[in-house]
């Protein structure tokens, strides 16, 4: 995490995509779209440009037009999509910079994509995932970090897979993923299907011997599923 002071870039002042300006310093004083921030400190100063809400000077983290005197300015440091200081686990929401109720930030890690865990839990996007309830196990997926996996759960989206069989459940691609006896798409799964007969088509879509499936639904336009090859007398 590399950050950058405004007075050392050219006209002091950092213009991201869209040519929107985030940071400025105009007469001494800091902007940040075009929004002045009264207390912030001009001399320095300074963002990280891949993250334009949130910067700092030498007293205090700012996220956006907001200033956080709360944090701990010294230690507060990047961890994947998730902050640290030495108190709190803090993570970037829209349009905030929150802690995370009862994280530990001695112990927490980012596992990837907007995974993160302590030893006694895990988030998912800032969401605490209240099924995983050891953190210390929860591992991304090495294929797809919308995926995580602990002892006895697979989640998809930060969501626990419903009545999977973690020992035999195994990826596949296009979103499809299954155990011996259920199929989903992401984190849903499909229904009154049947598991032997089942197979992907093209995209989102898969079939099994009787219904024909767009994602997690079955498709009964008859159209689509001659397209398909159901007859109909068949489903």
């Amino acid at each position: 995490m590399a950050w950058q002071k405004i007075s050392d870039l050219p006209d002091q002042r950092f213009v991201g995509p869209y040519g929107i300006e985030y940071w400025k310093i105009h007469e001494g004083q800091v902007f940040h779209q075009g929004r002045l921030l009264r207390k912030a400190d001009a001399a320095t100063f300074e963002f990280i440009p891949a993250h334009y809400f949130i910067a700092r000077d030498a007293h205090a983290v700012y996220h956006a037009w907001t200033r956080l005197p709360a944090i701990d300015r010294d230690s507060f440091r990047q961890c994947g999509d998730y902050w640290l200081d030495n108190r709190h686990v803090y993570f970037e929401y829209e349009t905030s910079l929150k802690a995370l109720a009862e994280a530990d930030c001695a112990t927490f890690r980012s596992l990837g994509g907007v995974y993160g865990a302590d030893d006694n839990g895990a988030w998912y996007g800032g969401r605490r995932m209240k099924q995983c309830l050891r953190g210390d196990r929860l591992q991304l997926s090495a294929l797809d970090p919308l995926f995580a996996l602990d002892d006895t759960h697979v989640y998809c989206d930060g969501k626990p897979l419903p009545g999977v069989d973690r020992a035999c459940w195994r990826l596949l691609n296009d979103g499809f993923s299954r155990d011996d006896s259920r199929i989903y798409y992401l984190e849903r799964k499909l229904p009154r299907v049947d598991a032997a007969s089942w197979r992907p088509l093209q995209g989102s879509w898969s079939r099994d011997h009787k219904h024909l499936f767009h994602m997690f639904m079955i498709e009964t336009d008859p159209t689509l599923r001659a397209q398909h090859g159901f007859r109909d007398d068949e489903g």
